[in-house]
């Protein structure tokens, strides 16, 4: 992989990995059209932009995730002296991570011990799921903004976007559209409801990056391009970081309808090349 191929790489990792319009459905369709290469050598290069897209989340939010790890630390001593407070918004934020992450987990395990991983490289899953996708795009403009901060949160908006992002592991579903639509649905605010989803992604990616690392240990030796993936790290991290400034802008304005649009136009490019229409 050259540099520009690693830059166009980059790129659509870190835009679609953050907007809601699906990078895993992004990848089915890229793969069913392009094919998939040196699958060695793309699986490790993944995981490098899943790190460059988890750099991204922690540089836009830095002082969420700072609190959150002290208060990991400092909820532990007090469990462990027998004096549990989850009383501060500091704290009830923390047990919100923790609850949103469980479905994911739960969902990721049953998918590996299921074996139904030919669902997640289905083109008519994916055309599918950015339809509905789309139809979340198109709910959350005409959603109004809740009254809960980490604050007053009830746990059970947690659960609720926790299972969405839960059912989100289907490609052409975003993750993030999925947990930004489920804060809205459980009451939160907009603004927080756009952090809660992408802190939670934290947990997730850094999951899903480990599991892809066992893979390239496994896998026999790969040829790495070191200035194509210092080119595609930079890449995925800048544009993720956009990205996710992006979505804090639109959904202020009500501009989520776009990325509806976005989607049902990818969708009818899946069916497409589901139906043969579209081909290699």
């Amino acid at each position: 992989m050259d540099w520009l191929q690693a830059l166009i790489a980059g790129l659509l990792q870190g835009v679609t990995e953050f907007l809601p319009i699906s990078s895993s459905g992004h990848l089915v369709i890229f793969n069913a059209l392009f094919g998939e290469g040196d699958s060695d050598a793309n699986l490790a290069f993944t995981v490098f932009l899943h790190l460059a897209t988890l750099l991204s989340v922690i540089i836009v939010f830095s002082k969420d995730v700072w609190t959150l790890i002290r208060e990991f630390f400092t909820a532990s001593f007090d469990i462990l002296r027998g004096k549990p407070n989850f009383q501060s918004p500091e704290r009830r934020f923390l047990v919100m991570v923790l609850i949103g992450t469980i479905p994911a987990v739960v969902a990721g395990v049953g998918i590996k011990l299921l074996n139904v991983d030919d669902i997640l490289e289905n083109i008519f899953v994916v055309a599918v799921m950015l339809i509905v996708t789309a139809i979340l795009m198109f709910c959350v403009d005409r959603m109004r903004t809740g009254r809960y901060t980490e604050a007053g949160a009830p746990y059970r908006s947690a659960w609720l976007v926790g299972l969405l992002q839960a059912v989100a592991i289907l490609p052409g579903l975003s993750r993030s559209g999925s947990t930004i639509f489920g804060g809205l649905l459980g009451g939160l605010k907009k603004e927080f409801a756009v952090r809660y989803a992408f802190i939670l992604s934290i947990p997730v990616i850094l999951g899903a990056g480990l599991v892809e690392l066992l893979g390239v240990v496994k896998a026999d030796e790969v040829t790495i391009n070191p200035v194509g993936w210092i080119v595609g790290f930079l890449a995925a991290t800048i544009s993720g970081i956009l990205a996710i400034r992006l979505i804090k802008i639109l959904i202020k304005n009500n501009k989520f309808y776009i990325f509806g649009i976005y989607c049902l136009c990818a969708s009818a490019i899946a069916f497409l090349i589901g139906f043969g229409i579209i081909h290699r």
